[in-house]
């Protein structure tokens, strides 16, 4: 079967076909071929993580030239006898092409066109004929490659997406740093920046273990011009979930972290809300016992064009979590303090470039008062710019923070 697909900027309605109906080949029918080309590279290493082997063919058009256009939809239909039109995406011309070209050739050809909420196909050309579907998955690494992007792996760059290893036992520390943080969001807040500043000024940075005198600190935060709020009543309660051991509270403060992860946990602020966030995520199952979000990613670096290796050059964004649920993926920006409306803007431009009209975007929070002109200019805003909050997660209860966050991705 040979699926004719309108090159689309929504690179997701590109490949579907080829991801739903494993046909022999695709043709991309567009007016720029060098961006086809480039396109196709990346597809077709995709496909092929998948185990599929699926011939990708760009052929140029004027675009706004509708009898070059019908005359290339015969020319494809003559040359491979069983096509399918891809309605899906594509400009409205290729569409009434597609119609002429339906006209002429009758039972010749079929169109359809993709739901990516259900992973189904729709007859358009009502003879009750559709190609077989398969539903699939795509991981973050897909959703980001086929929008052109890639996600920053290596840990020798400044900024980097860090392998979180959702072991039983880190579950139960998110679980545990989570509880001590929703008390009091802000104070841990403030808490967990000072131990960044501390652990940045006497430690290495793979040193799990800490010393410093209190008026060195104290100093340090003050000639950075950080406040300093080490909280003793935090650093109890670490102790007492195991986060934290060998805790000593005198002139001299020393303690040893529990492992590399929990230190990362508890010297980023806001670190501990994307985690209780994601764990929850990951933790949604759909009615027959699968994950919902086949696939959820903490502190996601972006490179926006993989290729560019000049660093000076490079468009570096991070997004807390990307979620994705089978091909739709899912922005979220965790805010455990203060934020403005430049975070509505970033998260909606990292969307629109990797994921397009497909892409969710998600904003939690657990700071942002119910009644202060500020929480309503941003709501309003939000509203604006199809962003969906999720606010005062630290007070909710487990089965309120699922029902919300299960409908994350249906935008609804």
């Amino acid at each position: 079967m040979t699926i004719i697909e309108f090159f689309d900027k929504a690179a997701i309605e590109n490949i579907a076909g080829a991801l739903l109906c494993d046909p022999d080949r695709v043709i991309l029918v567009g007016h720029n071929k060098k961006r086809m080309q480039k396109s196709i590279l990346t597809y077709e290493r995709v496909l092929a993580e998948k185990g599929r082997n699926v011939e990708f063919i760009p052929r140029s058009v004027t675009q706004n030239d509708l009898q070059a256009i019908v005359a290339l939809l015969a020319e494809l239909v003559e040359t491979y006898g069983d096509c399918a039109f891809d309605l899906t995406g594509g400009e409205d011309l290729y569409l009434v092409a597609v119609g002429i070209t339906m006209n002429r050739y009758g039972d010749k050809v079929q169109c359809h066109r993709f739901n990516f909420r259900n992973d189904k196909v729709y007859d358009c050309d009502t003879d009750g004929n559709v190609c077989a579907v398969s539903s699939f998955d795509i991981t973050a690494e897909d959703q980001i490659s086929i929008y052109g992007g890639e996600l920053v792996t290596d840990p020798g760059c400044e900024l980097y997406t860090y392998p979180w290893q959702f072991s039983r036992d880190f579950i139960c520390d998110i679980e545990s740093m989570w509880e001590i943080c929703r008390k009091d969001p802000r104070l841990w807040n403030a808490h967990i920046g000072t131990l960044g500043n501390i652990c940045e000024a006497f430690s290495s940075e793979r040193d799990i273990a800490v010393a410093f005198d209190r008026d060195a600190a104290k100093a340090e935060m003050k000639k950075k011009g950080d406040p300093y709020a080490f909280v003793p009543g935090i650093m109890y309660s670490l102790r007492k979930h195991g986060l934290i051991r060998d805790l000593v509270l005198q002139e001299t403060v020393s303690f040893t972290f529990k492992n590399e992860q929990v230190k990362r946990c508890l010297t980023v602020a806001g670190q501990i809300l994307e985690l209780a966030i994601a764990q929850r995520l990951r933790s949604i199952t759909d009615k027959d016992g699968s994950p919902l979000y086949n696939d959820v990613r903490v502190g996601v670096v972006i490179d926006w064009d993989g290729e560019e290796e000049n660093e000076a050059y490079r468009t570096i964004n991070e997004i807390d979590i990307l979620a994705m649920k089978g091909s739709i993926p899912v922005f979220i920006s965790c805010k455990n303090g203060y934020f403005d409306a430049n975070e509505l803007y970033k998260l909606s431009a990292v969307a629109e470039r990797f994921g397009n009209e497909y892409a969710r975007t998600v904003l939690v929070t657990t700071e942002l008062s119910q009644t202060d002109e500020r929480a309503k200019y941003l709501r309003a805003r939000a509203k604006d710019m199809n962003v969906r909050f999720v606010e005062d997660p630290d007070s909710m209860t487990e089965k309120e923070l699922e029902k919300e966050l299960r409908s994350l991705w249906s935008n609804s």
